[in-house]
């Protein structure tokens, strides 16, 4: 055998390289990620999303709603929080009455009252009191249908006339206005102070709301408060009646 065919034979004995996806390592199965470690990253992947939310969404509220939040969330964490328990029973009636008033007026008033307790020969600083409201109510004028009767109403023979007859009006009890109303002064000396912390001082401001209600009703009574309500049930019932067919209404009081 020739050198030149040694070298032939060698060159066709070489291997060819295997093709890719072929040989002994091409059937082995692919690893894959265990499923506990898979849900485990899925359950951080979600948590991280949701987070990712809740932040972008408290970012986005104004500042009163995340103060309000925020509150919340400490409230619950106090173990000092004050609640408030209502033990209230159900309201029990105990009267009913029908009424059968007409308002016919109604005066607003608004008095000042300056009430001052002082102790003889003792300075004001250390014993007294004085208390200025602004005190605000109503008075109304009405006039009371309960007590009448058929002789009330009286028709003239010809069917055109009715005369009514009514009581006088009459004013009620001025109503107080504790929301409207307000404390300008309320000055006590240092034994008065003393005593207020065993006991609320609250006679003095209901004198003060006593003094005002009999001051309005005073002004009512000295208003023309009953001419207005008289005018007013009279145009009242002649718009009532007129429709009726009657040319004429006389509304009589007395």
């Amino acid at each position: 055998m020739t050198g030149t065919e040694v070298e032939t034979e060698q060159v066709g004995s070489r291997t060819e390289p295997t093709p890719s996806g072929s040989g002994p390592t091409a059937n082995k199965p692919r690893r894959r990620m265990p499923a506990g470690l898979a849900g485990v990253l899925g359950f951080l992947l979600g948590a991280a999303l949701t987070a990712g939310l809740v932040v972008g969404a408290a970012f986005t509220l104004r500042d009163d709603f995340r103060d309000a939040i925020w509150r919340t969330v400490l409230d619950n964490l106090n173990p000092f929080t004050t609640g408030e328990v209502d033990r209230s029973e159900t309201p029990v009636l105990v009267s009913i009455q029908d009424l059968a008033r007409f308002v016919a007026a109604e005066a607003q008033y608004e008095v000042l009252v300056d009430l001052e307790n002082d102790v003889k020969y003792v300075p004001s600083w250390l014993a007294g009191e004085r208390i200025v409201l602004a005190v605000n109510g109503s008075v109304d004028a009405y006039v009371d249908f309960r007590d009448l009767d058929e002789d009330a109403i009286e028709i003239s023979d010809d069917g055109t006339t009715v005369t009514v007859t009514l009581p006088e009006p009459e004013l009620a009890e001025p109503r107080i206005d504790l929301d409207a109303s307000r404390a300008l002064t309320e000055d006590r000396g240092l034994v008065d102070r003393v005593g207020d912390l065993f006991a609320s001082d609250t006679d003095a401001r209901q004198e003060a709301l006593a003094t005002a209600q009999d001051r309005i009703s005073d002004a009512a009574a000295g208003s023309d408060l009953d001419e207005r309500a008289r005018a007013n049930t009279t145009s009242t019932l002649q718009a009532m009646l007129s429709p009726l067919g009657y040319d004429q209404v006389v509304v009589e009081f007395g």
